[in-house]
């Protein structure tokens, strides 16, 4: 297997796009949920969601372009490379969205990815290009897809995340599933009545090690599992049973050649739909609970940004391994029972992370696709 390294990232996100004020801020147990400002939201069950208030008013193609434009070039910076090492390796670009900007006019759904040439033209690449759209877990197959190819495909370089935007359809569509808690959600909470909704984007560097060892650059983390599995229990609801979930987390525990025992922290789902937390409870009870591994939902802190969830995610989990620290689950108060038995890490302080070594992040999305991303210090 080849070795695949992190060696950049970026954030676009409600509270902020800069990386160590972000790691702040969700270490305090801050909440970037807020009022909705982009459009009318009166007939919704809720009007809160984790609006990206940096960018001016602009919806659907314009954000996603925008959003992705921003957190693209910021994860370049970051790892200290631009278009012209870019082009002079074998490079991709691969951008997860769940329903993106479809949304746009009344007359009928978009097509998913039509900012991309646009964005290419921007940022100056001219690079292969994969959208890959799988609901929530849309960010996490883009990273685990770039592990595919630089693995598998001889790729030396792969930029890759997810993008999401608010807009009123993918609101009022939740509001009728009664997914949307009326106030800020709440994941593992007694009180744990839905989720929160949010928007925003983040992409990861990945380099085969080889390649990034040439150009001298630096490692933050590698890449050591990933897998996918799929329930075919129902169009929005997960299994209960967390059969599907408990594969995917096994399967890419098994392909970084460790177990639960070697896990040091895990960045939950934590939708706070109660279904979606029981659900996760007994995953977790069943792999994890033995050691009381550090368990977090950064949803609250967020938002659930849809296709740029896993992605943001992501980056939380890498730098819960960077910091040793285990980051908070922000508005969470009192645990469910379902949760009384896990270290669930809330009440707004960090856990320090003793003998840091791999985080687990995972994302659960409508369809039943189940996503797991395993990083390694």
């Amino acid at each position: 297997m080849k070795a695949i390294d992190i060696s950049g990232m970026s954030a676009v996100t409600c509270l902020g796009n800069d990386l160590s004020d972000i790691w702040q801020q969700v270490c305090e147990g801050s909440s970037g949920l807020r009022p909705i400002t982009l459009f009318d939201t009166s007939k919704s069950r809720s009007s809160i969601g984790g609006e990206v208030s940096s960018e001016p008013v602009a919806q659907g193609y314009d954000r996603m372009l925008a959003f992705s434009v921003q957190a693209i070039q910021s994860a370049m910076i970051n790892a200290n490379i631009d278009c012209d090492y870019v082009h002079s390796v074998r490079a991709a670009l691969i951008i997860g969205t769940s329903l993106g900007h479809i949304f746009d006019n009344e007359s009928g759904p978009v097509v998913l990815d039509d900012f991309v040439e646009e964005l290419k033209i921007k940022l100056g690449l001219n690079i292969a290009v994969l959208t890959v759209s799988t609901a929530c877990s849309s960010g996490t197959d883009a990273i685990a897809n770039g592990g595919d190819f630089i693995e598998f495909l001889n790729y030396d370089l792969v930029i890759c995340g997810g993008v999401d935007v608010l807009d009123l359809y993918k609101l009022m569509g939740h509001s009728s599933l009664h997914t949307l808690s009326p106030n800020k959600c709440k994941p593992f909470d007694q009180h744990n009545d839905g989720t929160s909704l949010g928007e925003g984007a983040a992409f990861i560097i990945l380099e085969n090690r080889e390649a990034l060892k040439e150009r001298g650059g630096r490692r933050i983390a590698e890449l050591v599992g990933r897998s996918s599995t799929t329930d075919t229990k129902s169009v929005t609801s997960p299994d209960e049973s967390g059969g599907g979930a408990i594969r995917a987390i096994s399967q890419a525990l098994g392909q970084s050649k460790s177990g639960p025992e070697s896990v040091s922290y895990v960045n939950a789902h934590g939708s706070a739909t109660p279904v979606n937390d029981a659900m996760e409870a007994r995953v977790y009870q069943e792999l994890f609970q033995t050691r009381a591994i550090p368990i977090s939902s950064t949803k609250a802190a967020f938002g659930h940004t849809l296709g740029a969830t896993g992605a943001i995610e992501a980056v939380i989990a890498i730098f819960a391994l960077v910091h040793e620290q285990a980051p908070p689950t922000a508005n969470t108060t009192k645990l469910h029972e379902d949760w009384s038995a896990a270290n669930v890490v809330f009440s707004n302080q960090p856990q320090p992370i003793e003998k840091p070594e791999t985080a687990v992040t995972v994302t659960y999305g409508f369809g039943g696709a189940n996503a797991c991303l395993v990083f390694l210090k």
